[in-house]
């Protein structure tokens, strides 16, 4: 075994422990991001809202979702939040960023209820014609 294989040994060996310790696994299937796409500063402030409730969910770091925001001068600005290939939640923003709070908790809310459900019913329903992402 040459010196960098053994390296790459301990490094995970190392990285094992200390996630033993912790009490966290390395299972790569419960590694979920957020990744957001703001672009106004009312986007931003949801945003910063919604991550911080969804992170309060539990087991809310098992899920992998897309916050992605359209402004538009005459529709106004439209949030959507999407799990894989679903949208499970689309918001319009208010003009006045007084109700921002309480629309990004409740949004979390909202999504964090709707990817339970996309969860269960895709636990509950098997089809051999279906892969696991389709349903």
């Amino acid at each position: 075994m040459n010196s960098f294989a053994r390296f790459l040994m301990g490094l995970l060996l190392a990285a094992h422990a200390a996630a033993a310790q912790t009490g966290h696994d390395l299972d790569p299937d419960g590694w979920g991001i957020v990744t957001s796409q703001p672009i106004t500063v009312a986007g931003h402030e949801f945003c910063r809202y919604f991550i911080a409730e969804w992170l309060d969910k539990p087991d809310s770091d098992r899920y992998t979702i897309a916050i992605r925001e359209r402004p538009s001068a005459r529709w106004g600005t439209q949030v959507w939040i999407d799990y894989g290939p679903r949208r499970v939640l689309q918001v319009q923003l208010p003009p006045t960023r007084t109700e921002l709070e309480a629309l990004g908790k409740n949004a979390a809310e909202n999504a964090y209820q709707a990817i339970q459900d996309i969860e269960r019913q895709r636990t509950f329903i098997r089809d051999a014609d279906l892969a696991p992402d389709e349903f």
